[in-house]
């Protein structure tokens, strides 16, 4: 049971992050982005693509994320100059289009679940230190000082910094941040690409683990949502636990034989009990203001 919960902190620490990326869309351009991950995973193949042909692993991770960043800050722009005076729902509508899209191009150029998976490299698999029997390898410890680092960094910045108080305003609102100068599609767009290159780097943290498909990636935007929901979109702590949690949780059903298959299921279950946790207190709250 140790090892697996061992296990699911490295994917924990990569699910933080993602959820961290969906939380930072949100509160710093309103957008609820679902191709985050098929973005970040067209990166990634980009770079093992690179890797496969022999090129040295750095500088195709390199690479990959400055193409995700790329592709990620076009659609930014597109959003931008198209949608940016949008309801948040058409908003979330066009990166589902954009996720759908992208998904369809990445199986078509790097192949499904049985025929596209691919051997990516893990330059942290060499173990750290040993509890008991269980051997933590250096990815647990990276994944989650990257969690640490990405929350208190974006925490800081967003109340300490001017660039984080222009970044507030132009969430909230967007037009009038323009009018009193703020450079909302250019900082709308180093949003996008920056959270385009951190995603990138996460998937390439993760895809050892569960696998080199480009399908199976993409699809860790559900995971990403479902962590996001912990911190209610919001709150950034609560989301980097959110992760830990989830990760842990998928670790532990791991480990049961009669609930194996249904690990996946796991991001799922957690939206579905905050869902009702936050419709139970919002009808809570509204019988006892009467």
């Amino acid at each position: 049971m140790l090892n697996s919960v061992i296990a699911g902190l490295s994917s924990g620490g990569g699910y933080a992050l993602l959820g961290l990326c969906v939380v930072l869309t949100y509160r710093l351009v309103a957008v609820v982005n679902f191709a985050m991950t098929a973005v970040g995973a067209m990166g990634a193949f980009v770079m093992v693509t690179l890797t496969d042909e022999g090129l040295n692993v750095w500088l195709a991770l390199l690479i990959g994320a400055v193409s995700a960043a790329a592709l990620s800050g076009v659609f930014g722009a597109a959003l931008a100059r198209w949608f940016a005076g949008h309801r948040e729902g058409t908003k979330a509508a066009v990166t589902v289009a954009l996720f759908v899209a992208l998904t369809a191009i990445g199986v078509r150029l790097f192949g499904g679940t049985s025929t596209g998976a691919r051997q990516f490299p893990n330059p942290f698999s060499d173990p750290v230190f040993t509890v008991g029997s269980v051997v933590v390898p250096q990815s647990v410890l990276v994944s989650l000082a990257f969690a640490v680092l990405i929350t208190v960094a974006v925490g800081l910045m967003l109340t300490r910094t001017r660039v984080g108080l222009k970044l507030q305003a132009l969430s909230e609102r967007p037009a009038t941040a323009q009018v009193v100068g703020i450079p909302a599609p250019v900082l709308a767009v180093g949003v996008w690409s920056g959270v385009g290159a951190i995603t990138m780097l996460v998937i390439v943290l993760v895809a050892p683990r569960l696998g080199g498909d480009f399908g199976t990636l993409a699809g860790l935007i559900s995971t990403a949502l479902a962590v996001a929901m912990v911190g209610a979109f919001r709150n950034l702590p609560l989301t980097l636990a959110g992760g830990l949690i989830v990760g842990c949780l998928e670790g532990m059903s791991a480990s049961v034989d009669s609930i194996q298959k249904y690990q996946g299921v796991v991001p799922f279950l957690v939206i579905l009990v905050l869902l009702w946790w936050r419709s139970r207190r919002e009808v809570w709250d509204t019988a006892h203001s009467r």
